[in-house]
Protein backbone atom coordinates (compact mmCIF):
# COMPACT_ATOMS: atom_id res chain seq x y z
CA UNK A 1 0.00 0.00 0.00
CA UNK A 2 1.37 3.20 -1.19
CA UNK A 3 0.51 6.78 1.26
CA UNK A 4 1.15 10.33 0.26
CA UNK A 5 2.46 12.64 3.23
CA UNK A 6 2.07 15.97 2.32
CA UNK A 7 4.02 18.08 4.22
CA UNK A 8 3.12 22.19 3.89
CA UNK A 9 6.75 23.39 5.32
CA UNK A 10 6.19 26.72 4.56
CA UNK A 11 2.53 26.89 2.79
CA UNK A 12 1.11 24.90 0.08
CA UNK A 13 -0.72 25.91 -2.91
CA UNK A 14 -1.41 24.06 -6.93
CA UNK A 15 1.66 24.77 -8.41
CA UNK A 16 3.74 24.17 -5.24
CA UNK A 17 2.21 20.70 -4.31
CA UNK A 18 2.51 19.39 -8.81
CA UNK A 19 5.86 20.77 -8.16
CA UNK A 20 6.92 18.62 -5.78
CA UNK A 21 5.28 15.43 -7.29
CA UNK A 22 7.14 15.94 -10.25
CA UNK A 23 10.05 16.45 -8.21
CA UNK A 24 9.19 13.45 -6.88
CA UNK A 25 9.29 11.52 -9.85
CA UNK A 26 6.21 11.99 -11.65
CA UNK A 27 7.30 12.54 -15.62
CA UNK A 28 6.04 15.95 -17.26
CA UNK A 29 5.10 13.61 -20.32
CA UNK A 30 2.68 12.44 -18.45
CA UNK A 31 0.75 15.48 -17.34
CA UNK A 32 0.74 17.07 -20.91
CA UNK A 33 -0.58 13.50 -21.75
CA UNK A 34 -3.42 14.25 -19.33
CA UNK A 35 -4.03 17.73 -20.26
CA UNK A 36 -4.82 17.00 -23.72
CA UNK A 37 -8.28 15.44 -22.65
CA UNK A 38 -8.93 19.30 -21.65
CA UNK A 39 -10.06 21.51 -24.37
CA UNK A 40 -8.78 24.55 -21.70
CA UNK A 41 -6.88 26.61 -24.68
CA UNK A 42 -2.98 27.18 -25.24
CA UNK A 43 -0.62 26.82 -22.48
CA UNK A 44 3.18 25.89 -21.65
CA UNK A 45 4.61 24.08 -18.42
CA UNK A 46 7.77 25.65 -17.10
CA UNK A 47 9.82 24.45 -14.66
CA UNK A 48 12.82 24.96 -13.19
CA UNK A 49 15.48 23.91 -10.54
CA UNK A 50 15.94 26.45 -7.32
CA UNK A 51 17.73 25.88 -4.26
CA UNK A 52 15.56 26.93 -1.28
CA UNK A 53 17.46 27.67 1.57
CA UNK A 54 20.00 24.98 0.45
CA UNK A 55 16.97 22.47 -0.56
CA UNK A 56 16.93 21.80 -4.51
CA UNK A 57 13.24 21.99 -4.74
CA UNK A 58 10.87 22.51 -8.20
CA UNK A 59 9.72 26.03 -9.13
CA UNK A 60 6.33 25.44 -11.29
CA UNK A 61 4.41 27.97 -13.56
CA UNK A 62 1.89 27.61 -16.44
CA UNK A 63 2.34 30.16 -19.10
CA UNK A 64 -1.40 30.94 -20.41
CA UNK A 65 -2.28 31.64 -23.71
CA UNK A 66 -5.22 34.21 -24.44
CA UNK A 67 -8.63 32.74 -22.27
CA UNK A 68 -10.94 35.33 -21.20
CA UNK A 69 -13.53 32.71 -20.33
CA UNK A 70 -15.10 32.66 -16.79
CA UNK A 71 -16.25 29.27 -16.63
CA UNK A 72 -18.96 28.28 -13.73
CA UNK A 73 -18.22 24.83 -11.62
CA UNK A 74 -20.62 23.02 -13.69
CA UNK A 75 -18.73 24.28 -17.03
CA UNK A 76 -15.94 22.40 -15.64
CA UNK A 77 -17.49 19.60 -14.47
CA UNK A 78 -18.94 18.66 -17.03
CA UNK A 79 -17.27 19.85 -20.10
CA UNK A 80 -13.63 19.92 -18.80
CA UNK A 81 -13.49 17.02 -16.45
CA UNK A 82 -15.46 14.23 -18.64
CA UNK A 83 -12.91 13.23 -20.54
CA UNK A 84 -10.32 12.53 -18.20
CA UNK A 85 -9.04 8.91 -17.38
CA UNK A 86 -11.66 7.62 -14.84
CA UNK A 87 -9.51 7.63 -11.76
CA UNK A 88 -7.97 10.99 -12.42
CA UNK A 89 -11.35 12.42 -13.07
CA UNK A 90 -12.60 11.14 -9.84
CA UNK A 91 -9.91 12.91 -7.84
CA UNK A 92 -10.11 16.43 -9.62
CA UNK A 93 -13.73 16.49 -9.34
CA UNK A 94 -13.38 15.61 -5.70
CA UNK A 95 -10.86 18.73 -5.08
CA UNK A 96 -12.96 20.94 -7.37
CA UNK A 97 -16.46 19.81 -6.08
CA UNK A 98 -15.05 21.15 -2.64
CA UNK A 99 -13.40 24.18 -4.00
CA UNK A 100 -16.95 25.22 -5.59
CA UNK A 101 -18.60 24.24 -1.96
CA UNK A 102 -16.44 26.73 -0.23
CA UNK A 103 -16.30 29.55 -2.52
CA UNK A 104 -20.24 29.25 -3.07
CA UNK A 105 -20.60 29.47 0.81
CA UNK A 106 -18.06 32.86 1.07
CA UNK A 107 -19.83 34.20 -2.13
CA UNK A 108 -23.45 33.27 -1.37
CA UNK A 109 -23.87 31.70 -4.82
CA UNK A 110 -25.36 28.81 -6.04
CA UNK A 111 -22.35 25.83 -6.29
CA UNK A 112 -22.90 25.58 -9.66
CA UNK A 113 -22.78 29.36 -10.35
CA UNK A 114 -19.61 29.51 -8.94
CA UNK A 115 -17.01 31.29 -11.42
CA UNK A 116 -14.05 29.78 -11.75
CA UNK A 117 -12.18 32.88 -12.26
CA UNK A 118 -12.82 32.99 -7.79
CA UNK A 119 -10.56 30.31 -7.70
CA UNK A 120 -7.63 30.80 -10.27
CA UNK A 121 -8.97 30.66 -13.78
CA UNK A 122 -6.49 28.19 -16.21
CA UNK A 123 -3.96 28.01 -14.07
CA UNK A 124 -5.83 26.35 -11.04
CA UNK A 125 -7.53 24.04 -13.07
CA UNK A 126 -4.20 22.78 -14.53
CA UNK A 127 -3.18 22.56 -11.44
CA UNK A 128 -5.96 20.44 -10.04
CA UNK A 129 -5.74 17.89 -12.90
CA UNK A 130 -2.34 17.38 -12.63
CA UNK A 131 -1.85 16.87 -9.00
CA UNK A 132 -4.79 14.65 -9.30
CA UNK A 133 -2.80 12.52 -12.47
CA UNK A 134 0.60 12.53 -10.96
CA UNK A 135 -1.19 10.93 -7.42
CA UNK A 136 -2.35 8.29 -10.17
CA UNK A 137 0.80 8.01 -11.89
CA UNK A 138 2.36 7.15 -8.40
CA UNK A 139 -0.12 4.82 -7.44
CA UNK A 140 -1.31 6.53 -4.21
CA UNK A 141 -3.66 4.82 -1.80
CA UNK A 142 -4.39 7.04 0.69
CA UNK A 143 -2.92 10.53 1.27
CA UNK A 144 -2.31 12.31 4.81
CA UNK A 145 -1.05 15.67 5.56
CA UNK A 146 0.42 17.43 8.57
CA UNK A 147 -0.30 20.55 10.28
CA UNK A 148 -0.86 23.83 7.07
CA UNK A 149 0.60 27.13 8.35
CA UNK A 150 -1.25 30.48 7.68
CA UNK A 151 -0.16 33.50 7.27
CA UNK A 152 -1.45 36.72 7.89
CA UNK A 153 -2.27 40.47 6.45
CA UNK A 154 -4.39 41.26 3.38
CA UNK A 155 -4.37 40.58 -0.26
CA UNK A 156 -6.13 41.85 -3.37
CA UNK A 157 -8.87 39.99 -5.15
CA UNK A 158 -11.30 40.83 -7.96
CA UNK A 159 -13.69 41.25 -5.13
CA UNK A 160 -11.61 44.25 -3.75
CA UNK A 161 -9.45 43.80 -0.50
CA UNK A 162 -9.72 40.43 1.36
CA UNK A 163 -8.04 39.23 4.61
CA UNK A 164 -5.35 36.57 4.75
CA UNK A 165 -5.80 33.94 4.55
CA UNK A 166 -8.46 33.95 1.94
CA UNK A 167 -12.10 33.44 3.51
CA UNK A 168 -12.07 30.18 0.69
CA UNK A 169 -9.30 28.79 2.27
CA UNK A 170 -10.19 29.43 6.06
CA UNK A 171 -13.62 27.77 4.86
CA UNK A 172 -11.72 24.63 3.37
CA UNK A 173 -9.49 23.77 6.53
CA UNK A 174 -12.31 23.73 9.23
CA UNK A 175 -11.69 20.76 10.98
CA UNK A 176 -8.23 20.31 9.38
CA UNK A 177 -5.12 20.99 11.75
CA UNK A 178 -3.72 24.59 10.66
CA UNK A 179 -0.28 26.16 12.26
CA UNK A 180 -1.40 30.32 12.77
CA UNK A 181 2.09 32.48 11.83
CA UNK A 182 3.16 36.03 11.68
CA UNK A 183 4.46 35.53 8.11
CA UNK A 184 2.37 38.38 5.84
CA UNK A 185 1.82 36.71 2.90
CA UNK A 186 -0.70 33.86 2.09
CA UNK A 187 1.07 31.04 2.68
CA UNK A 188 -1.46 28.78 1.91
CA UNK A 189 -3.87 29.06 -1.11
CA UNK A 190 -7.68 28.23 -1.38
CA UNK A 191 -6.44 25.44 -4.56
CA UNK A 192 -4.07 23.94 -1.77
CA UNK A 193 -6.28 23.89 0.99
CA UNK A 194 -8.79 22.16 -0.91
CA UNK A 195 -6.49 19.34 -1.74
CA UNK A 196 -5.96 18.79 1.85
CA UNK A 197 -9.71 18.85 2.37
CA UNK A 198 -10.78 16.63 -0.20
CA UNK A 199 -8.25 13.92 -0.17
CA UNK A 200 -6.24 14.11 3.15
CA UNK A 201 -7.35 11.26 5.43
CA UNK A 202 -8.46 12.75 9.01
CA UNK A 203 -6.17 10.04 11.01
CA UNK A 204 -2.74 10.25 11.50
CA UNK A 205 -0.64 8.09 8.78
CA UNK A 206 0.56 4.76 10.21
CA UNK A 207 3.44 4.71 12.62
CA UNK A 208 5.09 2.30 10.77
CA UNK A 209 6.05 3.05 7.15
CA UNK A 210 9.08 2.73 4.23
CA UNK A 211 9.75 6.21 2.80
CA UNK A 212 10.44 5.59 -0.88
CA UNK A 213 10.82 8.73 -2.38
CA UNK A 214 10.60 12.79 -1.34
CA UNK A 215 10.04 15.69 -3.68
CA UNK A 216 10.22 19.97 -3.13
CA UNK A 217 8.01 22.12 -4.90
CA UNK A 218 8.64 26.26 -4.00
CA UNK A 219 7.03 29.09 -4.23
CA UNK A 220 7.67 32.12 -6.42
CA UNK A 221 8.19 33.98 -3.32
CA UNK A 222 10.94 34.67 -1.24
CA UNK A 223 10.24 35.06 2.33
CA UNK A 224 13.18 35.88 4.53
CA UNK A 225 13.79 33.47 7.38
CA UNK A 226 10.83 31.45 5.82
CA UNK A 227 11.44 28.08 3.73
CA UNK A 228 8.28 28.61 0.94
CA UNK A 229 8.08 24.85 0.30
CA UNK A 230 5.81 22.32 0.02
CA UNK A 231 7.46 18.78 0.71
CA UNK A 232 5.86 15.67 -0.48
CA UNK A 233 7.06 12.01 1.00
CA UNK A 234 5.94 8.96 -0.73
CA UNK A 235 6.04 5.85 1.80
CA UNK A 236 5.04 2.13 1.84
CA UNK A 237 3.35 0.45 4.27
CA UNK A 238 3.48 -3.38 4.74
CA UNK A 239 0.86 -5.06 6.60
CA UNK A 240 1.14 -8.61 7.58
CA UNK A 241 1.17 -10.63 4.25
CA UNK A 242 -2.69 -11.43 4.97
CA UNK A 243 -3.22 -8.39 7.16
CA UNK A 244 -5.09 -5.05 6.93
CA UNK A 245 -4.45 -1.93 8.80
CA UNK A 246 -7.30 -0.69 10.81
CA UNK A 247 -7.60 1.81 13.97
CA UNK A 248 -8.85 0.41 17.32
CA UNK A 249 -11.03 3.52 18.83
CA UNK A 250 -11.22 3.06 23.20
CA UNK A 251 -13.36 5.17 25.14
CA UNK A 252 -15.02 4.53 29.03
CA UNK A 253 -17.60 5.59 30.66
CA UNK A 254 -19.48 5.46 34.33
CA UNK A 255 -22.44 7.58 33.77
CA UNK A 256 -24.49 5.70 30.75
CA UNK A 257 -27.97 3.55 31.77
CA UNK A 258 -27.43 0.06 30.98
CA UNK A 259 -30.67 0.17 28.51
CA UNK A 260 -28.68 2.81 26.27
CA UNK A 261 -26.03 1.04 25.68
CA UNK A 262 -28.04 -1.46 22.95
CA UNK A 263 -28.81 1.60 20.64
CA UNK A 264 -25.02 2.83 21.09
CA UNK A 265 -23.42 -0.58 19.70
CA UNK A 266 -25.69 -0.59 16.96
CA UNK A 267 -25.21 3.09 16.16
CA UNK A 268 -21.53 2.71 16.27
CA UNK A 269 -21.56 -0.59 13.93
CA UNK A 270 -23.83 1.81 11.64
CA UNK A 271 -21.21 4.29 11.38
CA UNK A 272 -18.47 1.93 10.10
CA UNK A 273 -16.92 -0.17 13.18
CA UNK A 274 -16.07 -3.87 11.86
CA UNK A 275 -16.38 -5.37 15.75
CA UNK A 276 -17.69 -3.87 18.66
CA UNK A 277 -16.96 -4.77 22.11
CA UNK A 278 -17.78 -4.49 26.14
CA UNK A 279 -15.87 -4.96 29.21
CA UNK A 280 -16.30 -3.70 32.84
CA UNK A 281 -13.78 -1.44 34.22
CA UNK A 282 -13.07 -0.25 37.39
CA UNK A 283 -13.08 3.82 36.74
CA UNK A 284 -11.67 6.34 39.24
CA UNK A 285 -13.19 6.22 43.19
CA UNK A 286 -13.42 2.81 42.45
CA UNK A 287 -16.66 3.52 40.14
CA UNK A 288 -17.48 0.80 38.58
CA UNK A 289 -17.89 1.45 34.19
CA UNK A 290 -17.49 0.38 31.21
CA UNK A 291 -14.90 0.05 28.56
CA UNK A 292 -15.71 0.47 24.79
CA UNK A 293 -13.96 -1.02 21.49
CA UNK A 294 -14.31 -0.73 18.38
CA UNK A 295 -12.31 -1.75 15.61
CA UNK A 296 -12.68 -0.02 12.02
CA UNK A 297 -10.71 1.06 8.79
CA UNK A 298 -8.96 4.27 8.09
CA UNK A 299 -12.10 5.38 6.03
CA UNK A 300 -14.80 5.12 8.76
CA UNK A 301 -12.39 6.29 11.72
CA UNK A 302 -13.88 9.74 11.88
CA UNK A 303 -17.83 8.61 11.73
CA UNK A 304 -17.01 5.83 14.30
CA UNK A 305 -14.87 8.39 16.25
CA UNK A 306 -18.11 10.56 16.54
CA UNK A 307 -20.18 7.76 16.47
CA UNK A 308 -18.88 6.44 19.64
CA UNK A 309 -18.73 10.45 21.16
CA UNK A 310 -22.17 11.02 19.99
CA UNK A 311 -24.41 7.78 21.25
CA UNK A 312 -22.23 7.04 24.68
CA UNK A 313 -21.85 9.59 27.52
CA UNK A 314 -18.16 9.50 27.11
CA UNK A 315 -16.45 13.13 26.46
CA UNK A 316 -13.46 11.34 25.06
CA UNK A 317 -11.86 8.83 22.71
CA UNK A 318 -8.57 7.18 22.12
CA UNK A 319 -7.52 5.70 18.75
CA UNK A 320 -4.49 4.14 17.76
CA UNK A 321 -3.39 1.96 14.41
CA UNK A 322 -3.48 -1.71 14.68
CA UNK A 323 -2.95 -4.79 12.11
CA UNK A 324 -5.88 -6.76 11.63
CA UNK A 325 -5.41 -10.55 10.32
CA UNK A 326 -9.14 -12.35 8.71
CA UNK A 327 -9.10 -15.59 7.46
CA UNK A 328 -10.41 -16.35 4.13
CA UNK A 329 -13.80 -16.61 4.36
CA UNK A 330 -17.48 -17.15 2.27
CA UNK A 331 -21.00 -16.91 3.00
CA UNK A 332 -23.95 -18.89 1.56
CA UNK A 333 -26.62 -20.74 2.32
CA UNK A 334 -28.52 -24.42 2.58
CA UNK A 335 -31.85 -25.50 2.20
CA UNK A 336 -33.13 -27.55 5.55
CA UNK A 337 -36.19 -28.74 5.99
CA UNK A 338 -37.30 -25.88 8.19
CA UNK A 339 -36.06 -23.39 5.76
CA UNK A 340 -33.04 -21.59 4.33
CA UNK A 341 -29.89 -20.80 6.73
CA UNK A 342 -27.34 -18.51 6.47
CA UNK A 343 -23.89 -20.40 6.56
CA UNK A 344 -19.87 -18.77 7.14
CA UNK A 345 -17.29 -20.91 6.18
CA UNK A 346 -13.48 -19.57 6.98
CA UNK A 347 -10.33 -21.44 5.78
CA UNK A 348 -7.75 -21.54 8.68
CA UNK A 349 -3.94 -21.22 8.10
CA UNK A 350 -3.68 -25.30 7.29
CA UNK A 351 -6.53 -25.26 5.14
CA UNK A 352 -8.81 -26.93 7.36
CA UNK A 353 -12.41 -25.39 6.66
CA UNK A 354 -14.63 -24.76 9.47
CA UNK A 355 -18.78 -23.69 9.07
CA UNK A 356 -21.20 -21.99 11.27
CA UNK A 357 -24.57 -20.93 11.04
CA UNK A 358 -26.03 -17.59 11.48
CA UNK A 359 -27.47 -17.52 14.91
CA UNK A 360 -30.18 -15.07 13.35
CA UNK A 361 -31.66 -17.70 10.91
CA UNK A 362 -31.35 -20.34 13.49
CA UNK A 363 -33.35 -18.51 16.43
CA UNK A 364 -36.16 -16.62 13.92
CA UNK A 365 -36.92 -20.39 12.52
CA UNK A 366 -36.80 -21.74 16.65
CA UNK A 367 -39.56 -18.78 17.24
CA UNK A 368 -41.20 -19.66 14.29
CA UNK A 369 -41.93 -23.10 14.57
CA UNK A 370 -41.99 -23.49 18.01
CA UNK A 371 -38.93 -25.94 18.63
CA UNK A 372 -35.42 -25.66 20.57
CA UNK A 373 -32.68 -23.82 18.79
CA UNK A 374 -30.41 -27.17 19.04
CA UNK A 375 -33.04 -28.82 16.76
CA UNK A 376 -32.56 -26.20 14.17
CA UNK A 377 -28.67 -26.57 14.22
CA UNK A 378 -28.91 -30.24 14.35
CA UNK A 379 -31.02 -30.30 11.66
CA UNK A 380 -28.47 -28.33 9.53
CA UNK A 381 -25.64 -30.20 10.54
CA UNK A 382 -27.70 -33.37 9.07
CA UNK A 383 -27.69 -30.95 5.92
CA UNK A 384 -24.24 -30.53 5.78
CA UNK A 385 -22.87 -33.45 6.42
CA UNK A 386 -25.00 -35.04 3.80
CA UNK A 387 -23.81 -32.40 1.08
CA UNK A 388 -20.07 -32.87 2.63
CA UNK A 389 -20.54 -36.62 1.91
CA UNK A 390 -21.87 -35.89 -1.54
CA UNK A 391 -18.58 -33.74 -2.66
CA UNK A 392 -16.49 -36.66 -1.37
CA UNK A 393 -18.03 -39.43 -3.40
Amino acid sequence: MNIMIIDPIGGISGDMLLGSLIHLGCPLAHLEEIYRFMPVGSFAIHTSSRLVNGIESLDLRFEIGHDHSHRTFMQIREELLERLPVAVRKTAVKIFTVLAQAEAAVHGVPVDEVHFHEVGATDSILDIVGIAAALDWLKVDALYARAVPLGTGTTKSRHGTIPVPAPATVKLLEGCTVRFTGIGAELTTPTGAAVIRALAEKAAPPSDVVVRAVGYGCGDRQIDGWPNLCRSILCEVRPDETGQTCYMVEADVDDMSPEEWEAATQRIFAAGALDVSMTPRIMKKGRPGVGIKAVCSSESLDTVVSAVLEHTTSIGARYYALSRRVLERREFTVETKYGKVAIKEVVSPAGRKRCKAEYRDLHEISLALGIPVSEVRAEVDRVMGQEETGRDS
